[in-house]
């Protein structure tokens, strides 16, 4: 027997209410991102006026629409409502997601009076409620979205009360190269809520990580029962928000809800085994780190590539995130001593020093190779760029390529996880923007977890470590 969430996830069909000859309104929106994903069921325009909505038949009603609808989309204003939820209990609609907003995240009363009425309504019609105030649902293996996000499939899932941490997160999580199962905005909760979600996560089976964005939560003890299910089959990443007294402040507003105190969120994380992040990059790290590194237990990391400077800093780095930065292991020094000169191979450390190799017969690849064979080091974290390129590398020779794809062949063989350190995109020069790019669409393609910094890959792979070595204690 499937979930519950599972029929009202998988529409047949759906309906637009709120879609506008106007091009500017975000109904449209909606409308042009189920066309872009290619959903495969009929989809309706619905309008009170217009008969051609941008190229689409518009429909005065849902109760006009001549087929079934299982799922509608409300882009109308508040006020209009509950005439849209009486209408969809009369056709049979099964759930409604509700961009619609100002309602109870308002603070007014007789808008958090309608928000309850809604939910009354919809309770006697048998019709389920997203939201209000999300942005709904992400399905790329169903054609279903809010955005043209990748069409691709992947094992992340994702919850959020926040319907722009969610496109943050989805962006950037696709823009690294993994892709998601489900992603979920669910706003102010009045129906379907983090509890309902955690639990259809906890049972897809194409979700292999779950990352959620919280701000409260209704039910406890469910919630508490449900991410505990969750995290003794999956990774779980939580992020809280509203943890201080301000935020506390800015939860009331967005979704009014009951924000909790730090020490409950860190208590829960303790009894259930999920984790605990602090921001939204934290958070994209996580699931970009489960999505790609095989389990890991151990804490030793080796560390390769980089300057003098990089190397301190990538030490410093790991050290404070937890991880253990292991020597130059005897056997392993043996080896340096065999293949080059007995000046270099006292000189190779760890992490690898690139800036003292110029000139010499080391070959950092390697070395790299030797780290990733070596048992004394659990993970390895690789610096493939200093966040911009220094120099501008021989694109005619293809030799800075060449020497990538060594790395990516080397990391991808490891069976440790690895952690790639790319830099972004910024930059005022084009050819440093097209060498990066260049570079991530070859990480993206073998499929290798990168990160932005040498700090947030050791936060990333010592939590990832983290993980795994309580679940071999817990017997998961």
């Amino acid at each position: 027997m499937g979930h519950q969430l599972d029929e009202i996830f998988n529409p047949r069909s759906i309906a637009v209410a709120g879609a506008s000859p106007d091009p500017k309104n975000r109904g449209n929106e909606f409308l042009a991102a189920l066309v872009e994903q290619g959903f495969k069921g009929p989809i309706y325009a619905v309008h009170p006026r217009a008969q051609d909505v941008l190229g689409n038949k518009g429909y005065a009603s849902v109760l006009d629409i001549p087929g079934p609808v299982d799922y509608v989309i409300s882009s109308i204003p508040a006020s209009a409502s509950l005439q849209l939820l009486d209408e969809c209990g009369r056709k049979g609609v099964r759930a409604i997601h509700f961009f619609t907003a100002r309602f109870g995240e308002t603070g007014h009363q007789d808008l958090a009076d309608l928000e309850q009425e809604l939910k009354r309504r919809a309770e006697a019609g048998n019709v389920r409620i997203l939201g209000p105030n999300c942005m709904g649902l992400y399905y790329p293996g169903l054609g279903v979205s809010f955005h043209p996000w990748p069409h691709e499939s992947g094992k992340v899932g994702a919850l959020s009360q926040s319907g722009g941490n969610l496109m943050e997160l989805v962006y950037g999580v696709t823009h690294r190269g993994a892709r998601f199962s489900k992603a979920v905005s669910y706003g102010n909760a009045l129906d379907i809520n983090e509890t309902d979600l955690m639990e259809y996560f906890a049972d897809d089976t194409s979700t292999e990580v779950i990352g959620a964005y919280l701000e409260g939560v209704r039910d406890g003890r469910g919630f508490v029962k449900a991410v505990s299910k969750a995290a003794s089959r999956k990774p779980v990443v939580l992020l809280k928000g509203g943890r201080t007294d301000a935020g506390t402040r800015a939860v009331a507003s967005h979704t009014a809800s009951l924000a909790g105190s730090r020490q409950v969120w860190q208590a829960l994380a303790r009894q259930t085994g999920a984790i605990l992040v602090s921001s939204m990059e934290e958070l994209t790290d996580m699931m970009v780190a489960f999505n790609y590194c095989p389990p890991g237990t151990g804490m030793r990391v080796g560390v390769s590539g980089g300057g003098g400077g990089r190397a301190v800093e990538s030490a410093d780095a790991c050290e404070e995130a937890g991880l253990i930065v292991e020597p130059i292991p005897p056997a392993m020094r043996a080896e340096f001593h065999r293949r080059y000169s007995e000046v270099w191979g006292d000189w190779i450390s760890n992490p690898v020093d690139n800036s003292i190799m110029g000139g010499t017969d080391v070959n950092l690849q390697d070395i790299l190779e030797l780290m990733a064979k070596d048992p004394h080091y659990d993970m390895l974290i690789v610096n493939v760029g200093e966040g911009r390129f220094m120099h501008k590398p021989d694109k005619e020779s293809n030799s800075f390529f060449d020497s990538l794809d060594k790395t990516l062949e080397i990391a991808k063989g490891a069976g440790k996880p690895v952690a790639l350190v790319m830099g972004d995109t910024v930059s005022e020069f084009a050819w440093q923007v097209e060498f990066v790019m260049e570079s991530r669409k070859r990480i993206n393609a073998v499929g290798m977890a990168t990160f932005p910094t040498v700090r947030r890959a050791a936060q990333a792979l010592f939590r990832l470590a983290g993980y795994y070595r309580q679940a071999s204690e817990a017997g998961r």
